[in-house]
């Protein structure tokens, strides 16, 4: 590490200048392939979901599979019928727009688009949707009068793409071309999953990170009391900011990104690259106190603070990378843009930030401490301070604040145990959203089911059976929660039937998810036994029931996999066995706390509408797995600075009272401080428009404030005085066995201390990374 920042310190200009070329490189070779171009990809291998997307590409029935959109019409007077040759002109236009369309579905007649990819001259006509026409013009006439609400005012107009991922500039290119029809009395709204990530992408207002920055800023003016140094940190992170988002939407054009990656990836960054830096910053300030040059400063500041970022950071991306092992490619391109995010801010941390402290010089400090140090007044003062008075609170009270700080967190976790996974509807989109107000429409008009959208596939010989077709429907028709004037059987002709319709309940509700797996396990397999047919439930609600039902399935390997991990970590660091297993324990009940404020907001709906939630909604199936892994990456950084210091002291005196309360007298100002502005930064995106960012920032900031001002602050060191000299207990055959490998480098900050006039009563005993 040395090594590397003499490099940085050295060659300054040249590291400030190669970080600018490859900023601009980046941004350059995003910009000329047409930006980014995230989409949500869905593949469920050896699912139902995977199986029937696969039967309905080999039909040629591909357009089944495509993505959706609703437009919703609502004449404000009248009935929507006045306003049919202003709509239905402009529907048709779409197959020849270029935005991919395969076919429109309205109130006013079927458009099919002959070459669905939206190729310059392809032409639109009228016909009967989804092969209905075969079932002759009255039951087309009836699945368009279905469209309309019984009291005439609203209609739905569905719009199905050949793609089962368009891109967001023909999502754009549709929703442009027919908002222009709400007008005067005619109101136009758009919901559905296709229209979903253009409506995130729409913020208004401040934006939540620039919200983030700013609370960062005036933490670290706080904190510093200087500008140079406020600003470094913040420098640091927008260098990993302007060249990781810009790596991640060229990543969305070799592989699939979610639509949330980007501004998933820009919390973390912005959070833990201000936080990286703050560490580093803070032991080059006190190194600088106690009289070492600059240039020495610097170096050793990264040699010890700089391999504690680099061990935690790299931590945090093997767990991210970790959740390739769950064989769900939806996280692939989630978990390795956020890495690449996070491996760049550690770069970042190491290389530019050296380099920039070297042009600052000591205007890192205040102005006060500036002129003491030029005259030779050096800091080498005893343990005082809020924080030295109030570990040996804690050593004092062990067994009282350890219970309280307990009871607190369990207390927290209560929640979790009711999680539900699954996938929110857009009855929970902020309430000015064209989502939401579409999707409420919809709920007015036909009902909550009628958003639900789900339907049976049927493949075999009885596909062309008219007979058993109406035995399905009929039998579908009494089951509890289906709506049965919604069930319609549509033939198709190739071995392959569809049934679609509608629950009485919203896609999100527990009984809509209670429903598919009803019909999978106990409805319909009777009808398809000892036979050669098959019947398959499909739609949104299904594929999330086989989402969450994968993802749950390799939930607790995955657990286990990070929190091993961690221990073997832990373990070979600070060669204890029991410091692995406390800060395992710690680690699993912060996050049960976290989850258990998440669970009581977005799930039961606690706080949800003061936060812009809507009401509550199933947990989505990745959130755990993904939080966990970010979660497990962040409550390392606080064990290792704190343990850290601790097994310092330990080394030095053997006493392991002592070592406790040093080590979380030194550590608790920095890692408050690194909490509160990772807090602030988290709980900016609350102010998002998407639910899954808000649950990310709500449930990061209630962590980070437990992990930091609960577990590190209280538990961890009452359960170690409570536990005593056995903390450090490591077997020698373990020892022999075990690498040598350390987080921190020897602290040579006791010889500033010599050079300075003398040695400071804890010179020798400074731990590095602090």
């Amino acid at each position: 590490m040395q090594t590397l920042a003499r490099f940085a310190v050295s060659r300054r200009w040249l590291v400030v200048a190669a970080w600018i070329a490859f900023i601009v490189a980046v941004q350059v070779l995003l910009s000329g392939a047409g930006g980014s171009a995230y989409k949500d990809d869905f593949k469920l291998p050896h699912t139902e979901t995977d199986t029937v997307a696969q039967l309905l590409t080999a039909s040629g029935l591909n357009s089944q599979n495509g993505a959706s959109g609703t437009m919703v019409l609502h004449a404000k007077s009248g009935v929507v019928s006045d306003f049919a040759s202003t709509v239905q002109p402009q529907l048709r236009r779409l197959c020849t727009a270029g935005f991919g369309i395969a076919s429109v579905n309205s109130p006013f007649g079927t458009v099919t688009c002959p070459q669905a990819a939206g190729s310059a001259g392809s032409t639109g006509g009228s016909s009967n949707a989804g092969g209905a026409g075969a079932a002759g013009g009255s039951q087309a006439a009836a699945a368009q009068a279905a469209l309309v609400s019984k009291d005439k005012t609203i209609a739905v107009v569905e719009l199905n793409w050949a793609q089962v991922q368009p891109t967001n500039g023909d999502i754009a290119g549709v929703h442009k071309a027919l908002q222009g029809l709400g007008a005067g009395n005619l109101q136009v709204e758009f919901t559905g999953n296709a229209f979903q990530a253009l409506s995130m992408q729409r913020a208004h207002g401040i934006p939540p990170e620039v919200i983030g920055f700013i609370a960062a800023l005036i933490i670290l003016l706080i904190v510093f009391r200087t500008v140079g140094a406020t600003v470094l940190p913040l420098v640091s992170a927008i260098a990993a900011m302007g060249s990781g988002l810009a790596l991640i939407g060229l990543l969305s054009h070799v592989m699939s990104v979610a639509s949330f990656a980007n501004q998933l990836a820009l919390l973390m960054i912005l959070g833990v690259g201000v936080d990286y830096a703050l560490f580093i910053v803070t032991r080059h300030r006190r190194n600088l106190l106690r009289g070492m040059s600059v240039e020495d400063s610097i170096l050793l500041a990264v040699n010890t603070s700089g391999r504690a970022v680099l061990f935690a950071g790299t931590t945090v991306c093997i767990a991210l990378l970790g959740l390739w092992t769950l064989g769900v490619s939806f996280l692939y391109g989630v978990s390795l843009g956020t890495a690449i995010g996070v491996a760049l801010t550690m770069l970042a941390s190491l290389t530019l930030l050296p380099a920039l402290l070297s042009f600052l010089g000591l205007k890192v400090l205040p102005r006060k401490q500036r002129k003491a140090v030029r005259a030779g007044s050096f800091d080498l003062s005893e343990h005082h301070g809020f924080w030295y008075r109030w570990s040996r609170l804690v050593e004092g009270r062990r067994l009282v604040l350890g219970i309280a700080a307990f009871v607190v967190l369990a207390v927290l976790a209560i929640p979790f145990f009711s999680i539900r996974l699954g996938s929110s509807d857009q009855g929970n989109d902020p309430s000015s959203s064209t989502t939401r107000k579409g999707y409420d429409l919809i709920a007015q008009g036909f009902g909550p089911g009628y958003n639900s959208g789900l339907q049976l596939v049927i493949s075999g010989p009885g596909a062309a059976d008219k007979g058993y077709l109406t035995k399905v429907g009929q039998t579908l028709a009494q089951v509890p929660d289906v709506a049965p004037a919604s069930v319609h059987a549509i033939p198709t002709g190739r071995g392959i039937a569809l049934v679609t319709f509608k629950s009485t309940t919203s896609p999100q509700d527990a009984r809509t998810t209670d429903l598919v797996k009803n019909l999978r396990g106990t409805v319909l397999p009777p009808l398809y036994a000892n036979s050669s047919n098959h019947i398959y439930v499909y739609g949104v609600t299904a594929i999330f029931v086989d989402f969450a039902k994968v993802l749950s399935a390799k939930m607790a390997y995955f657990f286990i996999a990070v929190i091993g991990l961690s221990f073997l970590l832990l373990l070979i660091a600070f060669r204890s066995v029991v410091i692995p297993l406390t800060a395992a324990a710690m680690n699993l009940l912060a996050a049960g706390a976290s989850f258990g404020v998440v669970v009581a907001i977005f799930q039961w709906g606690w706080l949800s509408e003061t936060l812009g939630i809507g009401g509550g909604g199933p947990i989505e199936a990745f959130v755990p797995v993904m939080f966990f892994a970010i979660l497990f990456g962040l409550s390392m950084d606080y064990q290792v600075f704190l343990v850290s210091r601790m097994h310092e002291e330990w080394v030095h005196t053997g006493d392991n009272r002592r070592s406790i309360t040093v080590g979380q007298g030194e550590t608790g100002g920095i890692i408050t401080a690194a909490a509160l502005i990772m807090i602030a930064v988290f709980g900016g995106f609350v102010l998002g428009d998407a639910r899954v960012i808000k649950l990310f920032g709500i449930g990061l900031a209630s962590a980070v404030f437990l992990d930091a001002f609960v577990v590190r602050t209280i538990l961890v060191p009452s359960l170690m005085h409570v536990i005593g000299k056995a903390n450090w207990y490591f077997p020698s055959w373990l020892g022999r066995i075990t690498p040598q490998v350390s987080i921190e480098a020897k602290d040579d900050g006791h010889d500033a201390g010599a050079q300075a006039g003398g040695e400071g009563p804890d010179g020798q005993k400074e731990m590095a990374g602090v």
